[in-house]
């Protein structure tokens, strides 16, 4: 995240200083009211970490379309899965 943090309305997890449950947590609950469709940034701190994170999204069926590493762990953006109303 160049300049240092979300932008206004966006839906970000700092997952920075969390174990890896906690993470996942926090994107299931950051993830729990959003449409099909949404994304959510998260910020990783570890290698750990992002490793459940993309096992957690295969497994719920949402999409990864960022993977990066950024200078404070791993910057992932998660599309949620499921139908998008028409």
């Amino acid at each position: 995240m160049p300049g240092g943090g979300p932008v206004p309305g966006d839906v970000f997890v700092d997952g920075t200083r969390k174990e890896c449950t906690g993470v996942i947590a926090a994107l299931e609950r950051a993830m729990g009211p959003l449409g099909a469709g949404a994304t959510v940034r998260a910020l990783v701190g570890d290698v750990p970490s992002r490793i459940d994170v993309r096992a957690w999204a295969e497994r719920k069926g949402h999409a990864i379309v960022v993977d990066r590493r950024e200078p404070r762990g791993f910057q992932i953006t998660i599309v949620k899965a499921g139908r998008r109303p028409r």
